[in-house]
């Protein structure tokens, strides 16, 4: 079964593609508002498995544009983590 917040994950980085394929008309600016109605359906979303929480990762990693900053860097650590341990 997927989560809602994989569900949300993938259609906002669908959404994000498609966003920079667009010319700049009003289908570029439909799928920006798909992807922040997605972006803020996973932000509200609680994480209920390492599955979950690596999805979470990967849309600070897209948006977050400073690599240094503490958000980047526990996104990295998580994406890098391996989701076997208990």
């Amino acid at each position: 079964m997927t989560s809602p917040i994989r569900k949300a994950t993938m259609a906002a980085l669908g959404a994000d593609r498609r966003c920079w394929k667009e010319p700049g008309t009003t289908d570029a600016q439909a799928q920006s508002n798909r992807f922040r109605a997605a972006y803020r359906k996973v932000i509200q979303t609680p994480a209920r498995s390492f599955a979950d929480l690596q999805d979470k990762a990967r849309l600070v990693m897209l948006l977050d544009p400073d690599p240094n900053q503490i958000e980047a860097s526990l996104a990295r650590d998580i994406l890098a983590m391996k989701g076997g341990a208990k």
